[in-house]
């Protein structure tokens, strides 16, 4: 299984689904650009797409079978928010139906080990204090009745679903800081009585904890205040450190084999760079490495395992998905899965019941959302269980490019290109850093939020470049820690900076006609090529980006705190006196003055980690030095926008402020309803 981890990614907004393992049907790999971008110029530019069709409301996500095999249920929006909806195995996708009616995105759902029971996560407005949700359908009907019972019912607190026991199916293990603000406890929670018991108080700082099939806490992994970690084993009722990292060094764990105490491992400690899968005999200390990249080109991506906890196969992703079996009988099934697809793909394992034999498969490409299959190991044939229609020809969409670029001390950057049909030169250019900045970029079109929004920015004629610069994760150690210390004025906004210049030398950007945008983290690493390069960009938009490191890290929610070691690392302490220094110098809001691009601010009302002050104050600075300011507040959102109107408004908002500034095309038939909208989530400025 996979292990709950607290605190992944704290400026980032896009939220990662739950691989088990993947792989493609072709892998190039990453290659420099002139290999990569083979143009023909066409004549006529292709048509311009309208914005909704990029944000399908009809589209599905998140498929999921019930332990029987016999529902499926999966993500579509429902009047604007995402909820669920169930169909019959085996039905046409017409005969879907709403299963949840909420007016707040659902954010995550699973099936129950008993049959007709699912649990679901919501939170209020974006605030992040999800609430667990038990949904049990009556399936006596012709269609099936669904009736929901909030299991927590606290919206100051946040709750995560870890586990339901195999042994105690009748209970939930959740996360919560229930008890203490700061301190992410394990509970018990009766899914009949709703009745929630701690049975684990975290003070030992537990980022990830893995538990028995009796729902009991049995290894732990620490964050230290040093960016240290220790792995932690219950040893004859004790907590024991079994493993201390080094400073950077990561440890997670991926399983537990209880019959035999083993744990296995993603780490990349004891000299290692990279993420290495790694088994640890708890019983007798030893360590021994699984596998490697044999590429030596990224850390494991991703590991599968059987359900006595053995690992089946693992995987990497550099540029693209690379999958390296474990086990003779899943390297000859994922054969046969492979065989079976010929496009250039990278496909999902979703479920795999070893019961039944039967496993659910997602395929998805640059440039297609995908479809979803199921693959019988009995008789090693695919069947298509799932397919949504298109809302956009892919034909019509542009091809994604993994390319690498060298930065100005030798560096290679990974990064992804995406060139609007029919053009290579002189194009107006959008550089788009991802958030985190502990996360990366991948290839497919459903990999992220903004993956979406670079094909809209081709379709309107833009050059899109997403760079997975230095604190990346996925390329070792050495290029994470690489960017302690470099937010800003450093080396990973110079990876921007000459990802930008790479692609004006290359001719295919314009130098007068750059921009940059980015949410999270990526909103911060705009603001700073505002503010620190001010001569290279025309126009910028943060979406959530913080705008003061120093108030960014006082603001954060107190469950935050005890996970901040990395977080003081990479960018400082406020509360020692020279980090408070630094930390004042890579701050954006001191450097408004420099500022000549025009700027666009994106923020959510609701947000616990870039709070709407770290916008406000850039917006007010602006307006009294009569600097080109426009602001875009939505009052029912958080850390990014989830419901369809806000974020239709501001791709809205996004397109015309580009098209405005650096020339690109726009789409001028815009709904009068979303118009009207957007005019309600246009901040005053000069009331601030």
């Amino acid at each position: 299984m996979k292990t709950h981890k607290i605190l992944p990614s704290v400026l980032s907004t896009a939220l990662a689904a739950s691989l088990f393992i993947t792989g493609c049907s072709q892998t190039p790999s990453p290659t420099s650009l002139p290999a990569q971008v083979a143009v023909q110029e066409q004549s006529q530019q292709v048509q311009l797409l309208p914005v909704e069709a990029f944000f399908n409301e009809q589209g599905i996500s998140g498929l999921k079978s019930s332990s029987d095999g016999k529902w499926l249920a999966f993500f579509k929006e429902y009047q604007g928010a995402k909820n669920l909806y169930l169909m019959a195995a085996g039905a046409d996708l017409d005969a879907s139906f709403p299963i949840t009616t909420s007016k707040e995105p659902i954010q995550s759902f699973r099936w129950s080990s008993q049959n007709n029971e699912l649990f679901y996560l919501k939170d209020s407005g974006g605030n992040e204090n999800t609430q667990i949700y038990k949904l049990t359908l009556d399936v006596t009907q012709a269609k099936p009745t669904a009736s929901a019972i909030a299991l927590t019912n606290n919206s100051d607190i946040r709750y995560d679903l870890l586990k339901q026991p195999k042994d105690k199916p009748n209970t939930l293990v959740v996360m919560s800081n229930q008890d203490n603000p700061q301190q992410m406890d394990l509970y018990r929670i009766d899914i009949n009585s709703a009745e929630i018991t701690n049975i684990f108080s975290n003070t030992y700082g537990f980022s990830s904890i893995e538990t028995n099939q009796q729902g009991e806490p049995v290894l732990g992994t620490s964050s230290n205040p040093d960016n240290t970690s220790d792995l932690y084993a219950k040893i004859d009722g004790k907590w024991t450190s079994l493993i201390k990292t080094q400073f950077g060094e990561d440890i997670d764990i991926l399983s537990f084999d209880e019959d035999n105490n083993l744990a296995y491992l993603r780490a990349n400690i004891q000299g290692r760079d990279k993420q290495q899968l790694l088994r640890l005999n708890i019983t007798t200390g030893k360590l021994l490495t699984l596998h490697q990249d044999p590429m030596n080109e990224s850390d494991v991506y991703d590991v599968l395992f059987n359900d006595e906890g053995t690992p089946l196969a693992v995987s990497y992703y550099g540029g693209r998905l690379r999958t390296y079996p474990l086990d003779k009988t899943f390297a000859s099934n994922w054969k046969k899965i492979n065989d079976h697809f010929t496009q250039d793909i990278e496909i999902t394992i979703t479920d795999r019941n070893e019961k039944t034999g039967l496993w659910q498969l997602h395929t998805a490409s640059d440039v297609d959302m995908g479809s979803d299959y199921r693959f019988d190991a009995n008789t090693g044939l695919v069947s298509l269980l799932l397919e949504q229609e298109a809302s956009i020809n892919p034909e019509l969409l542009s091809k994604r490019q993994s390319i690498t670029y060298q930065a100005r001390d030798g560096v290679n950057i990974q990064a992804y290109l995406t060139l609007p049909k029919g053009q290579s030169k002189n194009l107006p250019t959008i550089i788009l850093p991802h958030g985190g900045p502990w996360a990366r970029d991948y290839w497919t079109l459903s990999s992220g939020y903004f993956s979406p929004i670079a094909q809209l920015l081709a379709n309107r004629g833009y050059a899109v470049l997403q760079p997975n610069f230095r604190a990346s994760t996925g390329f070792g150690k050495r290029f994470l820690n690489l960017g302690n210390k470099n937010w800003g004025t450093g080396s990973m906004q110079d990876d921007l900076t000459d990802g930008a210049h790479y692609l004006i030398d290359q001719g295919i950007a314009d130098k007068q006609r750059l921009g940059i945008m980015g949410a999270s983290y990526g909103g911060y690493a705009a603001l700073a090529g505002a503010t620190f390069t001010p001569d290279l960009y025309q126009a910028v938009i943060s979406y959530v980006g913080p705008s003061s490191l120093i108030t960014l890290l006082e603001s954060f929610p107190p469950r935050f705190r005890p996970y901040l070691g990395q977080f003081y690392s990479a960018v400082g302490d406020p509360e020692i006196a020279a980090d408070r220094e630094d930390m004042l110098a890579r701050s954006p809001i001191k450097f408004v003055d420099r500022i000549k691009a025009p700027l666009m601010l994106v923020q959510g009302a609701n947000d616990p980690r870039v709070t709407q002050l770290e916008s406000d104050n850039i917006a007010r600075v602006m307006y009294k030095q009569n600097l080109p300011v426009e602001y875009i507040l939505a009052k029912d959102e958080g850390h990014g926008f989830r419901k369809r109107e806000n974020k239709l408004a501001y791709i809205v908002a996004m397109e015309q402020f580009f098209a405005e500034h650096l020339g690109g095309r726009v789409d001028n038939k815009v709904t009068p309803s979303l118009a009207n909208h957007l005019d309600t989530l246009k901040v005053d400025v000069s009331q601030l």
